[in-house]
């Protein structure tokens, strides 16, 4: 009975893993940064953004990540310098790997929604962003 009990248990932690492939239809689009920790100590918070993060992600998994910085018409001033990344699952994480100018890093998406997106790096940053929202101004 014992062993029945550890192998039922063990079926279930595997089971309530979080599935990592329904964070990707969120990731795409522009994501305005929050805060950021490391080591989940508070190192900064963002109040003003002087730019935003958009990525891209084809139908392969494949994509990129572009600096655009917000004007007051609500168009876009798009940086020149793109990341482009592939995406991969790897142990029930999803990883985003990129490959620029010979650098090769990845990071790690712990949550994405419709409401916030958290990326990790091997360096103990976290970054917490949340959807863009434009400037509205009433003439």
């Amino acid at each position: 009975m014992k062993k029945l009990t550890t192998l039922f248990l063990l079926l279930l932690l595997y089971n309530c893993q979080k599935d990592v492939t329904n964070y990707i239809p969120f990731i795409e689009g522009y994501w305005e940064i929050v805060s950021a920790t490391k080591y989940q100590n508070k190192v900064k918070d963002f109040k003003i953004n002087g730019s935003i993060d958009y990525f891209k992600i084809n139908d392969d998994l494949s994509g990129y990540r572009k600096k655009v910085t917000p004007r007051f018409d609500g168009a876009f001033e798009i940086s020149q310098d793109q990341s482009n990344f592939k995406l991969s699952i790897e142990d029930h994480q999803l990883w985003v790997n990129y490959s620029n100018n010979g650098v090769i890093y990845k990071e790690e998406i712990t949550q994405a929604n419709n409401t916030s997106l958290i990326i990790s790096n091997s360096d103990g940053f976290t970054y917490n962003y949340k959807p863009y929202e434009p400037l509205i101004f009433n003439e």
